[in-house]
């Protein structure tokens, strides 16, 4: 008797046990798993469309073996608004230092789809490359010229009704802009409410406009409402062949595989060297996000350097991957100083620095 009622326990624990399993495999969470995601080595080959392709191609330029790996590092998102994490899925990231678990809202913002993350990812990756190649050419002594092209108009934004899409800005109050740093500069010394004059150039002809920059609403500088194109007039073209994979966070790679392929000798010798950063076309190395995943994609990845952004010293995790060396930087020279004193053994200055600065 006692014998069959402790076998009905334990028979209901387990069904008890098991319904919650299913309702937690089933329930979807208001969560996010964001997880290391595929490591690509800008060096090799890539498959598009079935093909294999190089990675980072540039046609009409004299280039030079490389060997080694120059990975660029990603992170893989579980849970967006169309396909929720169930609060199952969370488990893993409970016991792996790889992943976190963040609110679905620090991902995708009230009304944002994935189809719309995907979209902003393409074109800053798009954006990411071409900025890439040109502080590449520039780390090179090269000349590279660039136009500032109007690509888009914000609704109701100072900019309605005097600039338009294709038109290219030469001038603002007067002085030559030279790059999108020197037209925020010009705008920001406009000030908000006061009117600025552009010189650009619309159909082949120039024409001056004039606008009054603001600040949108949860913003401190002044604005033009306008989204700015930076087009760059490069020695040659540059090539570089991925799929599914956005943001702009690869570019202080996709300058350094560049330069690797431009510049005689192999700058690798061998090793495989992973790192992380935005790039601006003068070189400065950027914060990204996702530092902690990409991190332990790069020890997995079996790097011999991981070079990231002092901009996300802030963002170092207390644990990081055992034997993983570690190199912040703030400019792409300083990842290519990084690179050759690791291949020389000489010291390179590590997670300290970013001591110094916090």
């Amino acid at each position: 008797m006692h014998r069959q009622q402790r076998r009905s326990r334990w028979a209901l624990s387990i069904a008890l046990a098991a319904c919650i399993v299913l309702l937690a495999a089933v329930i979807p969470s208001p969560f996010t798993v964001e997880r290391p995601g595929p490591v690509v080595n800008t060096l090799g080959e890539a498959r598009i469309d079935g093909e294999s392709r190089p990675v980072i191609s540039i046609p009409g330029a004299k280039t030079y073996p490389t060997t080694g790996e120059l990975n660029l590092l990603t992170v893989s998102l579980v849970g967006s608004p169309e396909h929720p994490a169930s609060w199952l899925a969370l488990v893993p990231a409970l016991v792996d230092p790889s992943q976190r678990i963040a609110p679905r809202s620090d991902f995708f913002p009230e009304g944002t789809t994935l189809e719309d993350r995907e979209a902003q990812g393409t074109v800053q990756m798009q954006s990411s490359q071409a900025q890439a190649a040109a502080a590449a050419y520039r780390a090179l002594g090269e000349d590279v010229p660039v136009e500032l092209t109007v690509a888009a108009v914000s609704e109701d934004g100072p900019a309605v009704g005097v600039l338009q899409d294709g038109d290219v800005i030469l001038r603002a109050g007067g002085s030559p802009v030279a790059d999108f740093a020197g037209l925020r500069d010009a705008i920001i010394a406009a000030g908000a409410g006061s009117e600025l004059t552009l010189d650009v150039r619309r159909d082949g002809a120039e024409q001056s406009v004039v606008l009054t920059p603001a600040v949108p609403e949860g913003g401190t500088d002044p604005l033009i409402g306008a989204i700015i194109s930076s087009v760059y007039d490069l020695p040659h073209e540059v090539d570089i062949s991925l799929s599914e994979i956005g943001g702009p966070s690869a570019g202080m790679i996709f300058a350094l595989g560049i330069v690797d392929q431009l510049t005689p000798g192999d700058m690798l010798d061998g090793r495989a060297v992973s790192g992380t950063g935005t790039v601006n076309d003068h070189g400065e190395v950027g914060p990204i996000g996702g530092l902690e995943q990409k991190m332990w994609a790069a020890e997995r990845a079996g790097s011999d350097l991981f070079l990231m952004p002092m901009g996300n010293c802030a963002d170092l995790p207390k644990r990081v991957p055992d034997g993983l060396q570690i190199a912040p930087v703030a400019t792409l020279d300083e990842a290519l100083d990084a690179i050759a004193d690791s291949g020389a053994g000489k010291p390179v200055a590590g997670t300290e620095r970013c001591g110094a600065v916090q």
